[in-house]
């Protein structure tokens, strides 16, 4: 018997997927559960559509994606750090401080998507790596100067 999960089953398979168990597994475990219904040609055809419409959502996404990283890539931001007269900073600049400043120029990015290879400590440039989704990156130059 053919059926479609409308949830995750551990050992079976995921959500919207086919699958052949047998009529009983079907009837007195997947069924009473709400886990399965029967694949019909009407189901079929919805899951057809579902699919398309996930697979053009992905395509969107991704166009999305590029063309933020094609705007992060070489873009330089200036943050300002408190520095001793030496022009160390007190405490290295933080990747919640980049990513508050990034959104504040419109860039939606997490403090998680930030990676600092270095400490920044110092008055001057340094590059930061910013991981975005669909395994696409971009480098940004932060410019650190004083706060006073």
């Amino acid at each position: 018997m053919k059926v479609v999960l409308l949830k995750d089953v551990p050992k079976l398979g995921k959500k919207s997927d086919v699958k052949t168990v047998s009529p009983g597994y079907a009837k007195n475990f997947l069924f009473p559960r709400g886990l399965a219904m029967v694949l019909t040609s009407a189901v079929s055809s919805d899951l057809d559509a579902q699919s398309e419409a996930k697979k053009r959502q992905a395509e969107k996404e991704l166009l999305d994606v590029e063309n933020m990283a094609q705007k992060l890539e070489g873009l330089e931001i200036e943050i300002p750090m408190k520095v001793s007269k030496e022009g160390i900073g007190y405490a290295a600049l933080s990747s919640q401080k980049i990513a508050d400043t990034l959104s504040g120029i419109g860039f939606k990015i997490a403090k998680s998507q930030i990676k600092i290879k270095n400490p920044i400590k110092k008055l001057g440039d340094s590059m930061v790596t910013i991981s975005l989704p669909h395994g696409l990156e971009a480098e940004v130059k932060v410019i650190v100067v004083s706060e006073e």
